[in-house]
């Protein structure tokens, strides 16, 4: 029996392929530090997957796949797929596995299902397959990982990684960090300890903060940055500043090797006071080469923030997003609409305060209305009200609209106050924003210019809180989507 393992990244229905699959480059790094020979097939990036996963079949000893909900689809056609033409056996784990394991282990094309964290039980996997031996149950449930051992992710295991190296980001740091750019995602801890009602960390269970060490982590990005030659590194974490006086090492560590690159991380609103995110500190940071901060202000009505136990102000949002600004970091903050709960006055808050923070140069968002992510505490009271379905078998998932349902970022549902008003006006914060299309990313004139004249009805429309009559939102999108379409095709041309 060969060591030659298969691992399988789907295609979501949304298009999105821009982050490299960094689950699977940890899980391959780990076996390939074992002795064993890793392929990753990025399915959305191939012209007909089918086909080259049946170039990879001979001699494996068994193929993974690993999906969010959004990729159930696609994930369903691959496993299928699988089964029919191999006897090797089947490996499923990611997000959508977790939430759901027993309907991914009662699928008939389904061999094991990994809860969680996927490293150690995908090193058991590979043994028990080596040895002929049968696991006692189809799930490997959960485990919580040391971190401090974990294996540095050999990116270039992926061997798309210098594809996504030079792709773009939607950030508006991009306009403030060194062109072309290089970037790669990292993970330098896990869990978060907050219990917001609409996140999925909490059904998860990766409430338990777990982080590597500061010298760690500056080992680790100095070898990131050395062999992929990257100029920004995105850092991942849930929370990356839980423990400040790690990040103060960290920072201090970067300055002391002379690690030059530009970076970023995700940060909560209230952590911004004298104990922790204070100007000794963002001096740091900023000295450290911090660029940009996404902030989860999710909205500008306290009602709606009680409703989600964000734990957290519009006040404190605001001097957030102030202090960001006082030293040139950009303030990259979510706003949810439509949350359960909400009434009218909650959503033109939440515009109100967007529309007051446009006065900070570094400040940007993006809205969307509630996405009911799977067993969330929100999501679990619609679907108690008769508000919302959950599918009870895998098969189920394959419903697009059911899928939208649960992940579009705006969506008209039965539980929104007012859906077809919050649904335009995420459309026209966005449009504002330029999250989804900067003109940074544009080579044509025309196309800059029609993003310029969108982006100015879009900022008349949010002054004035009118969203009636969205004529030019249509015709947004098809602008948009011919755009990336056109991007798509010339990309493909270039890597196939």
């Amino acid at each position: 029996m060969g060591n030659k393992v298969l691992l399988i990244r789907p295609q979501n229905i949304y298009g999105y392929n821009n982050y490299p699959p960094l689950n699977l480059i940890s899980i391959g790094s780990v076996l390939e530090a074992e002795g064993y020979q890793v392929k990753i097939v990025n399915c959305g990036l191939e012209k007909n997957f089918k086909e080259t996963i049946a170039k990879e079949l001979d001699g494996v000893l068994f193929a993974g796949v690993s999906l969010l909900t959004s990729e159930v689809p696609n994930a369903y056609e691959i496993l299928k797929y699988l089964r029919k033409n191999t006897k090797a056996p089947i490996i499923v784990g990611g997000p959508h596995c977790t939430l759901f394991p027993e309907q991914m282990a009662d699928c008939q094309y389904v061999d094991y299902v990994v809860v969680g964290e996927g490293e150690k039980h995908i090193l058991e996997i590979a043994r028990i397959i080596k040895s002929g031996e049968k696991y006692k149950d189809k799930i490997f449930k959960k485990e919580i990982l040391d971190i401090e051992k974990s294996t540095l992710p050999d990116y270039s295991i992926d061997s798309n990684i210098e594809r996504f190296i030079g792709s773009y980001l939607t950030d508006k740091l991009s306009q403030f960090v060194k062109q072309p750019m290089r970037w790669l995602p990292y993970e330098s801890s896990r869990g978060c300890p907050s219990l917001c009602t609409f996140c999925v960390n909490v059904v998860t269970g990766n409430t338990r903060y777990r982080k590597k060490s500061a010298d760690k982590v500056l080992n680790e990005i100095g070898s990131i940055t050395k062999k992929y030659r990257i100029s920004h590194l995105k850092i991942i974490d849930d929370n990356f500043f839980v423990d400040i006086e790690r990040v103060r090492a960290i920072c201090e560590g970067m300055i002391a090797r002379n690690l030059s690159i530009t970076w970023d991380a995700e940060c909560r609103c209230d952590y911004f006071n004298n104990k922790i995110i204070n100007d000794k500190t963002l001096k740091l940071l900023k000295a450290a080469g911090l660029v940009q901060l996404t902030l989860g202000i999710e909205s500008g009505s306290q009602h709606s923030l009680d409703l989600m136990k964000k734990g957290i102000t519009p006040k404190q949002a605001e001097f957030s997003v102030k202090k960001c600004n006082e030293y040139g970091i950009v303030a990259r903050s979510s706003f949810i609409m439509e949350v359960p709960g909400d009434k009218l006055d909650d959503i033109k808050q939440t515009i109100k305060l967007i529309n007051r923070l446009r006065k900070y140069p570094f400040f940007t968002c993006g809205a969307n209305t509630f996405r009911p992510y799977p067993k969330c505490e929100l999501t679990q009271q619609l679907i108690e009200d008769g508000l919302l379905a959950e599918p009870q078998d895998f098969e189920s998932w394959i419903d697009k609209d059911i899928i939208e349902s649960y992940s579009s970022a705006e969506y008209i549902m039965p539980w929104q106050a007012n859906g077809v008003y919050s649904e335009s006006a995420a459309w026209y914060i966005n449009m504002e924003s330029t999250v989804r299309l900067g003109n940074y990313l544009m080579e044509k004139k025309s196309d800059k210019l029609k993003n310029n004249i969108f982006t100015l009805i879009a900022r008349l429309r949010n002054r004035l809180l009118f969203y009636k009559f969205p004529f030019d939102k249509r015709m947004y999108q098809r602008f948009f989507t011919n755009f990336y379409n056109r991007r798509q095709r010339k990309e493909k041309s270039i890597y196939n």
